[in-house]
């Protein structure tokens, strides 16, 4: 039964999410600055793959958290602020069900979402790849690719009708993955920054904990204040190594703090790649594991709040 109540949330989570304007002007966005970063022009003597692997996965991360914020916004904020929780609470469904399934959601999203971004990027360091000249026919097709997608839906939506923005997110998305898998199957998988898939994965993680910290924060406040403190968050999570290493505590007490506060640069492991050292399994498995534990306080604590709302609004 609550399967079946939490599989209707999660859907109708990513539909909102997905559906949203605003997610397909981060999708082109995403797609088309890696393109651009692709085709700067630029003195790196021999450094423009590692300069490329920065730029582009700062970008994907940075996007991807944009997608939590206004995900959390629309399918979170929105409807406790419409009433929309209300009716739902007043139906046989539990609070957990309806916290986590729009959790899984918006998460859902960003992960379609990410995958196209690191697909997108693996291609871009094909197109860049020489450091002296770009891979023109490879960045036509790159270009052709999203133009292809957005037109078939277009044609699609006028001739049938339906939610555009939805399937445009999805069709740009199997496009970049497709059209990039036949890429690597007809070159080779020479040709592509296959290491910085490690960092990627490490990403993810961290949209993870990014999501979780605002969880409870979207369930409480309005969107403004939503939209604010996402970008505090985004921003204390990227200093917040630096700021504890100043307080001068105990090596205990400094790694409680830098496992509890939001704390970015654990997941960023672009520097250890780019001096040839892969991640240890073990390092994916603790900042994994990290992750987990912290979504799963936040969806204790986002249920609870959200409990306590529909009981004062009852």
């Amino acid at each position: 039964m609550w399967l079946r109540q939490l599989k209707a949330v999660v859907g109708n989570a990513v539909k909102v999410t997905l559906g949203d304007p605003f997610c397909l002007v981060l999708h082109l966005t995403g797609l088309a600055l890696m393109c651009l970063l692709a085709a700067i022009p630029g003195f790196t003597f021999g450094e423009h793959t590692k300069l490329l692997r920065d730029q582009c996965l700062s970008l994907i991360f940075m996007l991807g958290s944009l997608v939590v914020v206004f995900g959390f916004i629309r399918v979170l904020t929105d409807d406790i602020r419409r009433g929309a929780g209300a009716i739902l609470g007043s139906r046989p469904i539990a609070g957990f069900c309806i916290v986590a399934g729009k959790w899984l959601g918006v998460f859902g999203t960003v992960l379609i979402v990410h995958g196209s971004f690191l697909a997108a990027y693996l291609w871009t360091s094909e197109i860049a790849g020489d450091g002296q000249f770009l891979n023109t026919g490879s960045l036509l097709n790159y270009l052709a690719v999203i133009v292809i997608a957005i037109v078939l839906v277009a044609i699609q939506h006028y001739l049938l009708g339906g939610a555009y923005v939805f399937r445009a997110n999805i069709c740009l998305a199997i496009l970049v993955v497709a059209a990039f898998g036949v890429r690597v199957a007809i070159y080779g998988p020479s040709q592509f920054d296959w290491p910085g898939v490690q960092s990627g994965v490490m990403l993810a993680f961290g949209l993870i904990a990014f999501s979780a910290f605002l969880l409870p924060v979207a369930i409480l406040l309005d969107s403004a204040m939503v939209l604010s403190m996402g970008i505090v968050l985004f921003f204390f999570g990227l200093m917040s190594n630096f700021l504890v290493a100043q307080l001068s505590l105990t090596k205990m007490l400094t790694t409680t703090l830098q496992a509890i506060l939001p704390n970015w640069q654990i997941y960023w492991v672009v520097d250890r790649i780019s001096e040839g050292k892969n991640v240890p399994i073990g390092y994916f498995i603790s900042t994994g594991v990290q992750a987990i534990l912290l979504l799963v306080v936040a969806l204790i604590a986002g249920t609870i709040v959200y409990d306590r709302m529909e009981m004062k609004s009852a």
